[in-house]
């Protein structure tokens, strides 16, 4: 994959707050993370800005459904030129983010693969699939050492009960090249199946389909006519889940991959980016890229972003990360749905 992944890497499960911690404080690539909004700060004080109870509710959702996954081994099979190659067969924990695509109806009284039931009946369950990059958890062997954490919006959650977890169960489609993944994954803890269930992870295809325009968010200085924000829930360092927002900077068509410069940082792997236009169109967040030799590779471009500016269109952010879309994806082999689910 080009450009640098943005897992971080931690010693071990023991010394994962610790590590955390200390990274979050001596960030070198958002030095204070300034533009790293909290859960509840953007819920009180930039949901409200949106136009309508759908557009907010839309926008909620897709934080509720962001979870923080942290993965404690790392595949044999993975190739030599993979970004996680040097931990192969071992231990070393990375954390990562991912997105609830899809819930399945509740079964009873069947058994339960989740590692607390064994096999043994369980008297409700429930399925579901987070999508996460390929990366980050690149087959059934790691998906089966990766716990997924729903909630964690804040210091306090652990300790309060808020934040729930529940390990994987298998990888069940992936793209190399696009670096995503689907992970099955099962819960019988009735207050998290009950809370997951009513995620709205279905979007039908009809005449009320409509523009979500996140610029009603003000988070950009100037957003300039041509602006199309790109709009990140992450877990920074494994830290508390943070909002971001920045612009698209570039498209590879041929590629399906963005650049935006919407802040990320070590931890962000596998989040989504969400653009604005229709909620459809959203990405895995893969990596970073070093931002010469992306100017130098873009230099087809410079007129375009020179015509920009002269319109007014400034952004005091600088750095380049990149996300894949998968949009056309969902209508394949791995759709779980008749509607389109995101």
């Amino acid at each position: 994959m080009p450009g640098r992944h943005e897992c971080a890497i931690f010693t071990s499960r023991e010394h994962e707050a610790a590590e955390s911690c200390w990274g979050y404080k001596h960030c070198e690539k958002n030095p204070g993370h300034k533009n790293f909004i909290s859960v509840q700060d953007f819920k009180d004080n930039y949901l409200p800005r949106l136009q309508s109870d759908y557009q907010r509710e839309k926008v909620r959702s897709c934080i509720d459904r962001t979870v923080r996954l942290r993965v404690d081994c790392t595949s044999q099979a993975r190739p030599d030129d993979d970004d996680m190659a040097e931990y192969r067969g071992t231990s070393k924990m990375r954390v990562g983010t991912g997105f609830v695509c899809h819930v399945d109806e509740p079964k009873y009284e069947e058994p339960c693969v989740c590692p607390k039931c064994g096999g043994n009946v369980a008297r409700k369950q429930w399925s579901f699939l987070v999508r996460t990059a390929k990366h980050v958890v690149y087959n059934t062997e790691e998906a089966k050492k990766t716990k997924i954490d729903f909630f964690y919006d804040d210091d306090i959650c652990k300790s309060d009960g808020r934040m729930k977890s529940v390990w994987g169960v298998k990888v069940t489609g992936s793209r190399l090249d696009r670096d995503w993944c689907w992970m099955d994954c099962v819960t019988c803890d009735e207050d998290l199946g009950e809370r997951i269930e009513k995620f709205d992870c279905s979007f039908v295809l009809n005449d009320k389909l409509t523009y979500q325009d996140l610029s009603q968010l003000g988070l950009l200085p100037s957003g300039g006519e041509d602006c199309d924000l790109a709009l990140i829930v992450s877990h920074p360092h494994g830290q508390p889940k943070k909002i971001t927002v920045g612009e698209v900077t570039h498209q590879d068509i041929e590629n399906r991959r963005i650049e935006y410069n919407t802040p990320t940082c070590p931890g962000s792997s596998g989040a989504p980016a969400f653009r604005s236009g229709i909620f459809l169109l959203w990405s895995v967040h893969g990596g970073s890229f070093d931002k010469t030799s992306t100017e130098n590779n873009h230099k087809l471009n410079v007129f375009q972003r020179l015509s920009r500016k002269l319109r007014g269109h400034k952004t005091e952010l600088e750095q380049i990360n990149f996300g894949y879309e998968w949009l056309f994806l969902v209508l394949g082999e791995h759709s779980r749905s008749t509607n389109f689910t995101f």
